[in-house]
């Protein structure tokens, strides 16, 4: 067979293989795609919670296509950046539970995470990117489908674990542990007023009566309590001053099982670090 059929002959089958198993999928297995990154199409992309509608979505936005780390950064990755630039290391160094090599980087605050990124050639992804990213174009309400199959992800643990473990932890295209191990900075700011209620699916400060509604149904299906963090009696209060805060999207080894779906949202200020908090980079194609 001549070196044109063969050329043929594998167009053909490439050709096939993007409709057997989807455009995105292939284009994330090439090898032509920056080191360690997954490619994840533009288009339609669902963001928000899927069980109390009218709390936090869903909502459909359009995103352009681009690139995503496949795994979260890690502290071997974070130390090399370091060493490099002289930046200030992550808050836990020394701690053997949170600074194995292969565990993703935490006590990183949102600057960090974006000076990281940047050193890169990358940035933090939005919080509609990393929705895409996790949910596909379906709106599932895991990364790996509709199957409330918690044991695919790394929750209610004692530390961060390697980040090529869990393998079923696997969004449509091939991303890896957006579930769990550690909740992602991502790039999203907004200003909120210091002691704010930050709950995972639900930002206080936009309340209206029907989410007021449904958060008192929510605190009775959780035992009376209401699944947040609040630290002053009223999280709507004008007089508390505002400070700038992020997006954190995934649940964590220290997390809740109800905070494992991908529409997972939290946020803290920008100056604040946990144990519990890593991030991964994005990249415009």
């Amino acid at each position: 067979m001549g070196i044109l059929a063969i050329q043929l002959k594998t167009t053909l089958l490439v050709t096939a293989g993007a409709v057997a198993i989807g455009v995105g999928a292939l284009a994330a297995l090439s090898p032509f795609g920056p080191k360690g990154m997954v490619f994840v199409p533009g288009g339609e992309a669902t963001l928000g919670y899927v069980y109390y509608t009218g709390l936090y979505g869903p909502m459909p936005y359009q995103v352009d296509t681009f690139w995503i780390d496949k795994f979260e950064v890690t502290n071997a990755d974070y130390a090399e950046f370091v060493n490099a630039t002289g930046h200030s290391p992550a808050a836990f160094v020394g701690e053997d539970d949170l600074n194995q090599p292969d565990q993703p980087v935490t006590g990183v605050v949102y600057e960090d995470a974006t000076a990281y990124c940047a050193w890169k050639g990358k940035r933090l992804p939005t919080e509609v990117e990393w929705e895409k990213a996790a949910r596909g174009t379906d709106g599932r309400i895991y990364p790996w489908g509709n199957d409330e199959d918690l044991s695919r992800a790394h929750i209610s643990g004692e530390a961060p674990v390697a980040v090529t473990e869990y393998e079923g932890d696997i969004s449509p295209y091939g991303v890896r542990g957006m579930a769990g191990n550690v909740s992602e900075w991502v790039s999203d700011t907004r200003e909120a007023r210091a002691g704010q209620c930050r709950d995972s699916h639900v930002d206080t400060r936009d309340a209206t009566p029907e989410m007021l509604k449904l958060l008192a149904q929510l605190k009775a299906d959780n035992g009376g309590v209401l699944p947040a963090f609040c630290s002053t009696p009223d999280p709507l209060d004008e007089n508390v001053p505002s400070e700038p805060c992020a997006y954190i999207k995934g649940n964590n080894w220290n997390g809740r099982p109800h905070m494992t779906v991908a529409s997972n949202r939290l946020w803290d200020y920008t100056n604040a670090y946990a144990e519990f908090v890593g991030f991964r980079c994005a990249k415009d194609k």
